[in-house]
């Protein structure tokens, strides 16, 4: 579904990201990896480029400036152009909100919704001078529309990932650009287990509050970015994507059921 296209995946070193580049890759797509640890710690990534050669990696902290620039410039030289980019990176650890300090919201928003504008902002200024378009993925959460405990800032950064999928459908729309957003649900991956693997109860109480009754993997969301990507999905732009098991559909999930509304 990808031949022919080249494209850029921010935090693909593991989980989500690197499922995406690796679907990416086995689609038909030349495809930069990155993230901010050296290659030498990273053997899936390393298998990744092994299996696909036309993979690269591309280290750089998009925390500092001049970074996602950076990253863009060696991207594009890579590839010769990027068509589709895949804003993933991002992260959720944040104390609760009476210690929520200003570096606390820094860090959260920095890394989940700048360096999104800062690489998108690269790769259309890059794209403009070239005349050509291309498509931007976003990756949000349900969270940016559900909430939760102790995620004040992660909810609020993933609730501006939303609202940019939609502004830029129209802000970029005449340069040639879509912008969509796949919005998970809970998706076993090492940042969001959370000890759910060896605590049966609590993954037994989480469950129970999926529709579907299972936690997603990441081949579950992954393909949803590959046909997002594809010219299957040209005409789809600012649109948000759920792919949660059903958990945006279910309200109050612990309810009792009675009798009655059984029919009994």
């Amino acid at each position: 579904m990808l031949n022919g296209k080249s494209a850029l995946i921010t935090g693909s070193s593991q989980g989500i990201g690197l499922g995406v580049a690796q679907a990416f890759a086995a689609s038909g797509a030349a495809v930069v990896v990155t993230s901010e640890r050296p290659l030498d710690k990273l053997r899936d990534v390393q298998r990744l480029l092994s299996d696909y050669p036309a993979t690269r990696y591309v280290q750089a902290d998009l925390l500092k400036d001049g970074e996602p620039e950076r990253l863009v410039a060696e991207a594009w030289a890579a590839m010769g152009g990027v068509d589709v980019l895949v804003n993933n990176v991002g992260t959720y650890k944040e104390p609760p909100l009476a210690e929520i300090t200003r570096d606390h919201f820094d860090f959260i928003f920095r890394l989940n919704v700048w360096v999104s504008i800062a690489i998108t902002r690269e790769v259309v200024r890059r794209a403009g001078a070239a005349r050509r378009g291309g498509r931007i993925i976003f990756s949000t959460s349900l969270n940016a529309t559900r909430s939760e405990p102790l995620h004040t800032l992660y909810d609020a950064s993933k609730g501006a990932v939303n609202a940019l999928t939609r502004q830029l459908a129209v802000e970029l729309a005449p340069l040639g650009f879509t912008t969509v957003a796949v919005a998970p649900g809970l998706v076993e991956t090492p940042l969001t287990d959370f000890g759910l693997k060896s605590d049966p109860v609590g993954r037994r109480a989480v469950l129970d509050q999926i529709p579907l009754r299972r936690i997603a993997t990441v081949d579950d969301v992954a393909h949803w970015y590959v046909f997002l990507a594809s010219d299957r999905a040209a005409y789809a732009t600012g649109t948000i994507i759920n792919v949660d098991g059903g958990l945006d559909a279910q309200q109050m999930a612990l309810r009792p059921i009675t009798e009655a509304e059984r029919g009994g």
